[in-house]
Parts: structure tokens; C-alpha cells; sequence
């Protein structure tokens, strides 16, 4: 069973291969790659491992592929595409606290690029290094991976009021292949090659900007949602990690024991002999779950316990604060007060 901390969203395959069909190139031996099913493929928010991701991508940049498949496969995704994270980053007050939040949350998506954020006079810079747990990307992979995270900040200029392309300069921290011209055309700006690691610059007078898209409201409940997500990777390895990691990503719809089996490609009867194995019960992971998003409703935002019981999955919010009196002791209200004293 793949780890919390080896898997990444299945989604960023399903976006190479729609590419690939697009650019009638046999994606064939990416599909093999990967070792996934048809079936598997309609689990937009399914998981991948890391591993078989990589095997994937290799086996893409093996094909006769133009040299921006990278850019091609940044510029299908939507922001929001990317989940709870990407309600969050879009949520935002201002580009700032979306930038910040972004490097706090990165981990949730399963990236392969680590990334930071400085300021430093009229600048704003990103950097960009590869992650090597377990792994090693090649040239090759790297660019594709940059490629794909660089184009992906394209589409905030319109929620800033900017136009044109979102870096001034970009530093790439691998050696060039003679395709600057390719980089520069998807990225509007000057871009080298040969960098300790990749850093891409832009106006530091736009993290003040507000965001278009901007909800104070929802930006704290996705926050509290991406807290629960991180806490989750620090829960030790195994199946109960990975049911939180699907949980967290939609609280207020629980999934039954068989959709939520669907989901990480294995059976119920499997799903609940690991869960044995580990002494828990479906339900009992759930309920550990919700009791920990209201925990932390209760302590981030101001929201009456009813409506957190609804954001947690309880329809009947009598039951929510039976389960959360019996669970922790004290009533929502009162542990909310203890919290705050």
C-alpha cells in the first residue's frame, strides 16, 4: 500500500494523457506505464503512486513529443482543479497570503519540486528544487516538472489585473537543450539555463494585489481543511493515512466503505482487513476524522457548531453534538471556550 507521502493526485496523469490524445501521439506506452485501469481513470480525485507517476512521465518524454510537453500538460490544468488546495490559493485575500499559502500546503499535492518564497527589494522570487525521496529525476523529467509548474502561474494574472506573462525573469536550474526560444514564448520573459536551482522573479509590489476570485469565508474553511490534510501526513504509514488523506478532501461528503475501497483500487473485503490490521474500523477512522475538522472549525473560525456539524457530514447536528460530547467531553461550545481561555 502506497504512502501518504509517496503518492500524488492521479489527476496530473489523466492531463498528460488528454495532451498526448490531443497531439494524436500513442499514449499507449504511458497508460502501461503507470499500471492503472480504464476504471481508474475516472477517479479524478483518485491517488497515484509516485513510482508509477514517474514510470508514466518517462515513458512520455521516451516518444516522439514536442519539447514543451511540460507547458502543454500546465496549461490544461485549472486552478481549481487541484482540490481543497486550489480553493484555498484562490480564496486568498491577496496574492501574498495565496504565494504563502501555497508553499505552506505544496506537500497535500504530492509534488516533486519543493518550492520557496522570498521577497527582496522590488522582486518577489520563487525557487524551485527537485525532491529526492526515494527518488531521482532525471534531465529530462526535471524539465518537463518545472515546465509544467512555471506555466501553471500564467493564468493568476488575470486574477491580479495584469496581462502579459506573470515572471520577468526565470533562471532554470538545469542546462540548456537549445530550447530558451520554446521557454520564452509559453513564459513571456527572459529566460537562462544553468542555475543552482530553478528561480523565477515577478513585481514584488503585486503581492499586495487582491485576488478577483477572493472569499474570506471560504478561504478559512479550505485553510482549516489543508491543516487537517497536512496533520494527516504525519499520521504513520498506512491505510488509515491515506483514508484521511481522501477524507480531507471532502469533509462534508463521507463516502461509504465501497466507493472509499474504489477510490484507493482495492476491494472492501481488503479495505477492511487492513483496517484490522491496524485495530480500527471504517467507521471509526471516519468519526476520528470528523472529530478532528471540528476541532478545528471550533478553533479557526467563528462558525455556530451547527453549521460545522454540516461542513464535518452530520445532517442531524443533535447527533454531532452527542458524538462530539462523547468523543472529547465536553460540549462544542465548551471546548471552543477552553481553546480560546
Amino acid at each position: 500500500m502506497p504512502t501518504s507521502t509517496h503518492t500524488t493526485r492521479l489527476l496530473y496523469l489523466q492531463k498528460l494523457l488528454e495532451v498526448l490524445r490531443e497531439l494524436e501521439i500513442d499514449h499507449r506506452p504511458v497508460y502501461e506505464a503507470s499500471e492503472i485501469t480504464l476504471h481508474d481513470l475516472d477517479h479524478r480525485d483518485g491517488e497515484i503512486g509516485i513510482a508509477r507517476y514517474l514510470a508514466a512521465v518517462q515513458a512520455a518524454l521516451e516518444l516522439d513529443i514536442p519539447a514543451d510537453l511540460g507547458f502543454l500538460v500546465g496549461e490544461h490544468t485549472n486552478t481549481l482543479e487541484h482540490g481543497v488546495l486550489g480553493y484555498a490559493l484562490l480564496s486568498a485575500a491577496n496574492l501574498e497570503e495565496c504565494l504563502n499559502r501555497y508553499v505552506r500546503y505544496q506537500h497535500l499535492q504530492g509534488p516533486l519540486l519543493a518550492i520557496t518564497l522570498t521577497r527582496q527589494a522590488q522582486w518577489g522570487r520563487l525557487q524551485a528544487r527537485p525532491v529526492s525521496i526515494g527518488w531521482q529525476l532525471s534531465r529530462e523529467q526535471l524539465a518537463y516538472f518545472t515546465q509544467e509548474w512555471l506555466v501553471g502561474w500564467s493564468q493568476w494574472l488575470q486574477l491580479i489585473g495584469e496581462t502579459g506573462g506573470f515572471f520577468s525573469e526565470v533562471s532554470l536550474g538545469y542546462e540548456s537543450d537549445g530550447t530558451a526560444a520554446i521557454y520564452e514564448q509559453h513564459l513571456g520573459c527572459r529566460v537562462s539555463f544553468g542555475a543552482a536551482c530553478t528561480q523565477a522573479l515577478f513585481p514584488a509590489d503585486w503581492l499586495s494585489r487582491e485576488l478577483d476570485y477572493a472569499d474570506a469565508s471560504i478561504g478559512a474553511l479550505c485553510a482549516v481543511q489543508c491543516e487537517q490534510l497536512l496533520k494527516n501526513l504525519k499520521i504513520p504509514h498506512g491505510i488509515k493515512a491515506e483514508l484521511h488523506k481522501q477524507l480531507a478532501n471532502s469533509p462534508g461528503s463521507i463516502p461509504g466503505m465501497d466507493e472509499m475501497a474504489a477510490k484507493l483500487f482495492i476491494s472492501a473485503r481488503t479495505l477492511r482487513r487492513y483496517l484490522a490490521n491496524e485495530g480500527t474500523t471504517y467507521q471509526q477512522v471516519v468519526i476520528d476524522f470528523r472529530m478532528a475538522m471540528a476541532e478545528q472549525y471550533l478553533c479557526a473560525t467563528a462558525l455556530p457548531a451547527n453549521e460545522i456539524a454540516a461542513l464535518v457530514g452530520y445532517s442531524d447536528s443533535a447527533n454531532f453534538y452527542r458524538t462530539f460530547r462523547s468523543y472529547r467531553g465536553v460540549t462544542p461550545s465548551q471546548y471552543r471556550a477552553g481553546v480560546r481561555q
